[in-house]
Order: structure tokens, then C-alpha cells, then sequence
């Protein structure tokens, strides 16, 4: 049974949630406290034997939850062996393929709704259930002599149903005994009542619970299909040596006081897990610990099963775990390295291991233990962060777990980690946001509507598309050349100027251009494209920061012709800004910063008092009266909103501000990397020439 959509209402944080589309194998995505727990949390709530409580219920609610609504509903997809289960009980009813459960704030129980089907809720006699059963049993009963009826113990058949068929044969075997006992005189008795015992409706696991068709039914799929959700929360680290001591205490519940309390469980059930998956009897430990052969034989079978069970969910090089008991009563974890070769190396405690590795240990013993103690089948998995404080690497490690998990279960989890992050359908990926004025959390099914800041992690997944295309040299060879620029606004105004100014002769449709995150990522973004057969060109500023860069990549084998500063009519420039005339950019911080400072004495600046202060360049000059206005509160001057500005009124046509000399000053800057592309260009094809004119020795 898989779940296709869900809803939430008045629980903690969350209002209501919409009606959800989900997947087999769904992430939520959100911010801190944007209510992805809660979601999962909440989803439990619909498991049979879950419990809600007053603290559950949302407090900005309340007038609500005076009538009773329902906090959780999930519409449930069955398969066609489910469908067909109910089929064979209910021969009556049309084929059941969804299923909606439901709890409410009145009711503690789950609720079930078969929506479009007409289900009796009149007393059937016809119903083959453990209630009709004994009714029959007890109506024959009342129709033997009295001599024989008062001698019989009814019991049976007043109490509740048994729980399995072991119960039900053994109770009517030792009934059919006693009544054979009993009514031995009565032949005619004993013929009626064997017409009964020997029906094959009649036995256990023909019959339904129930006394009309719809509470049969909800038994029936309470007892045999109902899903279950599986929780997953943090877990507690494994350290290098345990006390066995104190993890006995634990096991029998003698915890000693805290000043702190805590909710979530304690660090003794990770050690629980961690014996479970070795399979390790602490009882059978305590028997052999003073026979050392006997005890490393326990020990070294234990070990050899937790590493077999662990190594699957690891990446990178194998490890193999090893239990030794020592002095004290103390378990220590020991890890090795296990290279390709057979190697190993690398022994030590797990407490001397990073703390990502012992993380990432911990999590998958405590996972593993706990996903295979569950027997998950058709199971419906939710985890909390999954891949918390692991190394990418290891990260895409735990999503092929889930993978596999998912092939027999459902699972959904909530996740920060673009790594974690494989399937962008929607349904399969869903955003969490909360709206914090109203302390509502909202769920997007269309991701892609939800805010930039949300999004975060999965603009970067999207992007690994790109990043694999940077280390694909076939592609490298065979692309537009690269141009590299130091910032966002650098690229904003080369492609709207270029849009914008459509001269064929300098169009610059032949260049890619790709803005590095800050300064400090030039060289190494330039590198990675140089490496990878790119045809790489950067364009810098003329800061002293910009001039280091100039001279790394020198060191680093770049020819001088690909790093081109800023330059004007022959003279160096400080930034891509110098190339638009100063009174048509002074026309766009006017019209900015004239609404955006309004109540703060904001005057439009004049060519004249941003010469005046005699800096590099503009943006230096206008920094500097922005810094002499600190105590009026103007803030930083910040040119990427002037950016913005002149290239929205680029893309809307609004450019009469733009005069015919800064249209020709850019002009001057696409001329000059034309320029270096070709000169890179002849001299690669001179040093191939070279090459092959190369007398053969």
C-alpha cells in the first residue's frame, strides 16, 4: 500500500498543508524549523497504534478544533494483491483500489473511507466473521437440552476474537473435547454440532471481524493491511570503547539522574543496535567472558557479521569492524581500512576516527539495525536528515540506500544537501516554507514557485549537470570559448550589452561567459575549465586583488594573452562600470537611490561631487560618499542594484538614458576580447604548426 497524497491540518506548526502528491521516494526541502519534522512527525499519526496528544494540536487553531476535523489523511494506492485480498474476504464488493485514512481530534482511533463505494453498515448475518461465528455457535448452544447447555463453558465464544490461529485451533479443540465429554449420551447433539466444528468457513483464517460488512471490512484492513510509518530521527554517535556496565543498567531501565532532561532516546540504544547487527547476545557474552578462546570466538563470528551487514551502505574503500573485550567490562569498536588489494591498514579505536566518519558509522549501524529489526516490508519510511554532517561522498552513499529501500517500501525524508537530492520530479521533491507572521507552514508540489532562499539546495542539485560538463573534456574541446569574470555584475552587463547594442561584428555570441562566486574563485574556476580542454579567458578588474590573480595564472600556465583588464582609449579602468559615462550611471543611483533613501535626505549626485573624490574609478568615488553619510543611515553603496537597474531597463527598451558614447565604450570592450580570442587562436595554431615542421630524429 503506497501513499499518493496527504494532509495536514491544525497540527503544531501546521495549519493546513494542502492536499500532497508524493512519490515513492519523496525529500522535502526547507529552511530551519519550516515544519519538514513536523510533516513527517504528523504522517505517524496514522499509524493504528499511534497516540495523539493535547501538546500535538495547534494553539492558533483552537476555534477550530471545537468541532472535530481531520489532522491527518492519506489516500493510499493498493497493489493488485492487496486489491485482491479484499476481493476473496468481500466477494460482494465492487474491486477496492485506494483506500483514504484518516484521524481526527475527536477520535483516537484511525478512520477509514472507501470513497464511491456503498458499504453496509447494517447487521449481516451473512458476514463470515468471529462475530457471527460464536452468535451461531451460542443460538445452537441455547437449543440442546438444558441438562447438557449449563454443563458447557461459553466462554470462548463471549470473549474477544484470539489473535492468531494457533489460539483459536487450540481453544476449539479443547471446546470440541469438552462438549464430546459432555453430550457423549446424545448422539443426535454430537451430529449437530460437528455439522458446525467441521465447516471450512468456520475456520480461523476465513474468518472476518465484524458485526455488518463496513466494520468487517475496517477490521480486515486493520489486521492485514494497514501501512505502517516508520520514524527515523537523530541517533547518537558510537564511541570506541563501551561500558558494558553502565549499558546493562540502561537495559534495565536503572538511569541515573541528569541535570538536563531528555526526550529522545538514550545513547545505550545506538550500543543496542550495534549488538543487534553482530548479533552479539550481551547474556552469552557475560557466560564466556572469562574463557579468553571462547570469548574471542563469540567476538571474532559477531565482528565478521557486523562488517558483512555494513559494508554495502559504505563508500569508498571497505572497512572491517572488530569487537574485543578487555579489562573492566569494556567493549571496544575497532575499524580497519581494506584496500583493493587486500591490504589493511588503518587499525585503531573508532573514537581516534574523524568526527564525519564516526557520524557516518553510527548512522548506518543505527539505520541498518533498525530497518531490518522492523522486517520493512511495504513499509513506509520517514527520516530526518539522513545524510546530517556527512561528506558528500557518503552522502550518495545513503541515497543508494534509500534507493534500495525504496523498491520494497515507500520513503520519504527531509533533507538540507543538494547531494541528497536525485529525482526533481514533482511529487518526488517537495518544498517546505513557513510563513512566520502567521507561523504557517505551506508545502509546494510546484517546488519551483517557492522562495530563491528555499531553494537553495536544489538549484545547486539541478546545477551538477553543469559541474559535471566542466570536467567532460569532450565537451570542453568542442564548446564556445570561456570567458571568466569576477563577479555577477560583470556578467549581467555583458550579456544585456550585447543583447542590447546587436552588432554583428562584435556580437558576443561566440563566448560563454561564466561569473565566478567571488575573487578568490577566478583561478581556481579558470583552472578547472583550462584543464578540462575549454578554450579559457578571464576578465579582470584593475584592483591589487584582481593583479595577484593575473599573476597565478601566469604560474599556472596561462599565456598573458588570456587574462584582459579593463582598459579604456589605451588606459587601464578600474571595473566594467568606468566604461558607462559617468552622467548616464549617476542617472541610474539617481533613480535608485532616490526611492530607496527617500526619508533619509537623499539628494541626486552630480558628475562634479562624484569627481571630487578623486578615487580609482566610480564605484570608489560613490563608496566614499556613501561612507560620509554613515549617520544618515544610506547603508553600503551597493552596484549590483545599479546593475540591476540599467539591465531591466535594457531588457524593457527604457535606454534613452544610455548616450551614444557609452554605447561605443562598450563596444571597445567586446573589440578587445574579440581581439584575444583571435591572437590565442593564431598562436595555438602557430605552436601545432610548429610542431609538425619538427625534424624527425
Amino acid at each position: 500500500m503506497r501513499l499518493r497524497k496527504f494532509r495536514v491540518r491544525a497540527y503544531r506548526c501546521i495549519h493546513d498543508s494542502g492536499e500532497i502528491t508524493v512519490g515513492d521516494l519523496a525529500a522535502f526541502v526547507g529552511r530551519n524549523e519550516s515544519g519538514k519534522t513536523t510533516i513527517l512527525q504528523a504522517l505517524t499519526m496514522l499509524n493504528k497504534d499511534e497516540t495523539l496528544s493535547a501538546l500535538d494540536l495547534c494553539d492558533e487553531m483552537a476555534e477550530d478544533l471545537k468541532k472535530e476535523i481531520r489532522l491527518v489523511e492519506g489516500e493510499f494506492e493498493l497493489n493488485t494483491s492487496e486489491s485482491n485480498m479484499i476481493k476473496e474476504k468481500f466477494l460482494d464488493l465492487p474491486p477496492i483500489k485506494k483506500i483514504k485514512l484518516f484521524r481526527t481530534n475527536k477520535k483516537p482511533e484511525v478512520q477509514y473511507e472507501f470513497e464511491n463505494i456503498k458499504i453496509s453498515e447494517s447487521t449481516d448475518r451473512e458476514i463470515n466473521s468471529w462475530e457471527n461465528f460464536s452468535k451461531r455457535i451460542l443460538e445452537f448452544l441455547d437449543t440442546i437440552p438444558n441438562h447438557l447447555r449449563i454443563q458447557i463453558n461459553t466462554k470462548f465464544f463471549e470473549d474477544p476474537p484470539p489473535v492468531n490461529q494457533s489460539k483459536f485451533d487450540s481453544a476449539l479443540a479443547e471446546f470440541n473435547n469438552q462438549f464430546h465429554v459432555i453430550a457423549m449420551q446424545d448422539p443426535k447433539v454430537i451430529e449437530e454440532w460437528e455439522k458446525i466444528y467441521s465447516k471450512p468457513e468456520n475456520q480461523f483464517s476465513n474468518l472476518l471481524s465484524g458485526g455488518n460488512e463496513k466494520s468487517a471490512l475496517e477490521n480486515f484492513i486493520a489486521n492485514q493491511l494497514h501501512p505502517r510509518f516508520v520514524y527515523f530521527s537523530d541517533y547518537k554517535k558510537i564511541y570506541g570503547n563501551i561500558n558494558l556496565n553502565e549499558y546493562i543498567r540502561e537495559e534495565k531501565g536503572e538511569r541515573r539522574e541528569s541535570i538536563e532532561y531528555i526526550e529522545d532516546f538514550d545513547k545505550a540504544e545506538s550500543v543496542r543496535n550495534l549488538f543487534y547487527l553482530a548479533e552479539l547476545n550481551i547474556n552469552e557474552l557475560e557466560e564466556v567472558k572469562n574463557s579468553p578462546s571462547r570469548c574471542i570466538k563469540l567476538l571474532n563470528a559477531a565482528s565478521n557479521r557486523l562488517t558483512r551487514k555494513l559494508n554495502p551502505a559504505w563508500k569508498g574503500d571497505p572497512i572491517h569492524v572488530e569487537l574485543r573485550y578487555n579489562p573492566g567490562n569494556i567493549m571496544s569498536v575497532v575499524i580497519s581500512d581494506v584496500h583493493r588489494d587486500g591490504t589493511v591498514t588503518n587499525t585503531g579505536l573508532l573514537n581516534r576516527r574523524a568526527e564525519g566518519f564516526k557520524w557516518t558509522f553510527s548512522f548506518i549501524v543505527n539505520f541498518a539495525a533498525e530497518t531490518q529489526r522492523a522486517e520493512l516490508k511495504e513499509a513506509i519510511l520517514l527520516l530526518d536528515e539522513p545524510a546530517r554532517n556527512l561528506h558528500p561522498t557518503q552522502q550518495m552513499g545513503i541515497s543508494d540506500l534509500l534507493k534500495n529501500l525504496a523498491g520494497s517500501n515507500q520513503v520519504l525524508y527531509a533533507t538540507h544537501s543538494p547531494f541528497m537530492i536525485f529525482d526533481y520530479t514533482p511529487g518526488n521533491l517537495l518544498v517546505v516554507e513557513l510563513d512566520k507572521r502567521k507561523h504557517l507552514s505551506r508545502i509546494f508540489y510546484d517546488y519551483w514557485n517557492a522562495d530563491d532562499k528555499t531553494l537553495t539546495p536544489i538549484l545547486y542539485g539541478l546545477s551538477r549537470g553543469l559541474v559535471e560538463s566542466i570536467v567532460d573534456r569532450e565537451i570542453g574541446r568542442n564548446s564556445r570559448p570561456v570567458i571568466i569574470v569576477e563577479t555577477m555584475s560583470d556578467s549581467m552587463y555583458l550579456n544585456s550589452f550585447d543583447k542590447f547594442l546587436q552588432d554583428p561584428n562584435i556580437s558576443m555570441n561566440p563566448l560563454n561567459v561564466v561569473a565566478a562566486f567571488n575573487k578568490n574563485a577566478v583561478l581556481p574556476l579558470a583552472i578547472f575549465y583550462r584543464n578540462h580542454g575549454y578554450n579559457t579567458f578571464i576578465l579582470l578588474d584593475n584592483t591589487e586583488e584582481s593583479k595577484q590573480i593575473s599573476s597565478q595564472l601566469t604560474s599556472n600556465d596561462f599565456n598573458p594573452i588570456q587574462t584582459i583588464f579593463f582598459e579604456k582609449d589605451g588606459k587601464t579602468i578600474e571595473s566594467i562600470e568606468d566604461y558607462v559615462v559617468l552622467e548616464d550611471y549617476l542617472y541610474a543611483v539617481n533613480q535608485t537611490y532616490e526611492i530607496k533613501l527617500r526619508n533619509e535626505g537623499y539628494s541626486s549626485l552630480t558628475p562634479e561631487e562624484v569627481m571630487s573624490k578623486k578615487k580609482k574609478g566610480v564605484l570608489e568615488n560613490l563608496k566614499t560618499i556613501w561612507d560620509e553619510h554613515q549617520d544618515d543611515d544610506w547603508g553600503e553603496f551597493e552596484n549590483e542594484d545599479i546593475t540591476r537597474y540599467i539591465c531591466e531597463k535594457i531588457a524593457l527598451g527604457e535606454t534613452d538614458f544610455l548616450s551614444d558614447k557609452t554605447k561605443d565604450q562598450i563596444r571597445s570592450l567586446y573589440r578587445l576580447i574579440a581581439e584575444r580570442i583571435r591572437q590565442y587562436q593564431n598562436a595555438a595554431v602557430k605552436t601545432e604548426f610548429d610542431k609538425l615542421q619538427k625534424p624527425q630524429k
